[in-house]
């Protein structure tokens, strides 16, 4: 007697449909419906009918009901987005709620005024979902993910709904999540959860992704579960997956080092990636290595090992067996540590440095180059304490205490002894008690006005943020928000690693080593003589590479440049 199965509440997995129509609708002609929509439009605004004779690669939650009017905008924007582009999935029509008992100012950023409605009565609300939606050419809407589900890893930004879309399409896989999660040092890595029919390693399903995702978007660790967390209301409770560590499931036996070499370098990978073991069999990129940690594992080796591994090995031998192989053939080359410089009154700029002035010449008030970032923190905060380790790090880092000038037409870079900071607080009223920390719509505005352009005739190149949100969450824990923002003339991803990890340990009480170095004598360093002949041979190969006339482009259907 089963005519009709609705599906709703969470996305609806291509591998659940395809055995829906085997078991059930080719036994009783049984339809299976995916409907799509939040409880502020009063549940269910559009639906897909699958068909049982059709193998979907992704299930769309389809076309809106009647009464109801789907637009898919640009984030923060009321500009509609084209077919096949991804933006904030919004809903007119009569299933809009009026917003939210008690809470004026969360109602007031998502129930908006419909500027499509064209001003018919009953029509005016619009709600904005905070999902991540497209318009597929048939008149479909695909679902996306949620857009606070959407993290910047290395540089890019990755929608975690497309990684999962991708990993439902590995056969046996029947359920997946991917997170993203902070690890030892702050960077976020991918962590992809799934629940599958049999057991799949971590190189498997690497593989498998490999053939459809850029690198950048394959996660870095894979832990596979019997069943998903689910919360009371059966979605799953993403806050109680487990953490990735001891999870990394690379699909290698564990082989335990043979010779002295790939016991020391069992030794500089355990350190690199802050494991308790490693195995000779096992991949770098598979255990969580990365570009930057690649960088940082050769480095490392140059100076324990006395072999100067180029990058390259490391991705064309990623395990210690193989690598061992290859630093056996290397000549050893005592590692030269940089020496410290003589003091001066200013010092040349780095070739990173250069390229980054003049970069910021094209338009001193782009902020392309500005590396900024927001912490949440929970708990009791002593800003004045926070205020104190900021000045400590800028006193200990001359970095942060540089400027750059003109001098004879050529950058230099000055360090100043001392410099004013302070940090910018402002306290305002969050909304609500939720767990998840709903931030008003001022400190909102508070972030997004944080980031504005440097002057790097001024030192010092990082301005620090904190926003105080007072007591909120099921145990009224004080809440703030911290924000940082440095020009990429003096910070990169590694910079930003150290000021993290050097921030929380003087927080605690720690005291820190002094440093040998500082980047002036990296800088000194790399306009020395001895690098120059170097730089030379470089030059002298790509111009030879590139010999000739330049191939003739037509721009005419580009973008203008500046």
């Amino acid at each position: 007697t089963l005519r009709h199965v609705f599906a709703s509440g969470e996305a609806l997995p291509p591998q659940h449909v395809a055995r829906f129509q085997r078991l059930v609708s080719s036994l009783a002609g049984a339809k299976l419906v995916n409907l799509y929509g939040p409880t502020e439009a009063t549940v269910d605004v559009s639906y897909f009918d699958c068909e049982p004779d059709e193998a979907y690669a992704v299930i769309p939650i389809g076309k809106p009901i009647q009464n109801i009017r789907l637009y898919i905008v640009k984030e923060g924007t009321e500009q509609l987005q084209p077919i096949g582009v991804a933006g904030e999935l919004c809903i007119g029509g009569v299933g809009v709620a009026r917003g939210y008992l008690n809470r004026p100012e969360l109602t007031a950023e998502k129930f908006v005024k419909d500027p499509f409605a064209g001003g018919e009565a009953g029509y005016e609300r619009m709600y904005r979902t905070g999902d991540l939606a497209r318009w597929m050419p048939d008149g479909n809407i695909e679902y996306l993910g949620r857009i606070d589900h959407q993290v910047k890893i290395r540089g890019y930004r990755i929608e975690l709904g497309e990684v999962e879309t991708q990993l439902l399409q590995v056969e046996s896989v029947r359920e997946a999540v991917v997170m993203a999660r902070a690890d030892e040092t702050g960077q976020k890595q991918m962590v992809a959860y799934y629940v599958a029919g049999q057991e799949i390693s971590a190189r498997e399903l690497r593989s498998e992704l490999g053939g459809e995702l850029p690198s950048y978007m394959v996660p870095s660790y894979f832990v596979q579960l019997e069943q998903m967390p689910l919360s009371p209301n059966g979605k799953i409770d993403r806050k109680v997956l487990p953490a990735p560590e001891g999870s990394l499931q690379s699909g290698a036996d564990y082989v335990a080092p043979r010779t002295w070499v790939e016991v020391k370098l069992t030794q500089i990978w355990q350190d690199v990636l802050g494991l308790a073991q490693v195995g000779v069999k096992e991949n770098f990129f598979e255990m969580g290595g990365h570009s930057l940690r690649a960088t940082t594992l050769a480095s490392k080796i140059h100076q324990e090992l006395n072999k100067p591994l180029p990058l390259r090995s490391i991705f064309e031998a990623p395990t210690i067996e193989q690598l061992a192989a290859v630093l056996e053939g290397l000549d050893q080359v005592a590692y030269a540590s940089i020496p410290v410089t003589e003091e001066r009154s200013f010092y040349p700029l780095s070739s990173a440095q250069k390229r980054l002035y003049v970069l910021h010449q094209f338009d001193p008030q782009d902020v392309n180059y500005n590396m900024p970032s927001v912490l949440q923190v929970s708990g009791p905060l002593n800003v004045k304490r926070v205020e104190n380790v900021f000045r400590q790090l800028i006193a200990r880092h001359a970095t942060l205490r540089t400027r750059f000038e003109l001098i004879d037409s050529e950058p230099m870079q000055w360090i100043e002894d001392a410099v004013p900071f302070e940090v910018e607080y402002t306290k305002v009223q969050a909304e609500g008690a939720t767990a998840n920390m709903m931030v008003s719509k001022e400190a909102q505005q508070l972030v997004s006005r944080f980031v504005r352009p440097f002057d790097l005739k001024a030192a010092p190149l990082l301005r620090v943020g904190l926003v105080d949100l007072g007591a909120q969450g099921v145990e009224q824990e004080a809440q703030h928000l911290l924000m940082l923002d440095m020009h990429h003339i003096v910070s990169d991803g590694v910079s930003l690693e150290v000021l993290t990890d050097e921030f929380v340990r003087l927080y605690g009480g720690e005291e820190l080593a002094p440093l040998r170095i500082q980047y002036k004598d990296y800088a000194v360093w790399q306009q020395s003589e001895a690098h120059q002949e170097w730089m030379q041979r470089q030059e002298a190969y790509w111009l030879d590479t590139f010999q000739g006339e330049l191939p003739v482009l037509d721009l005419s259907t580009d973008f203008a440049r500046p």
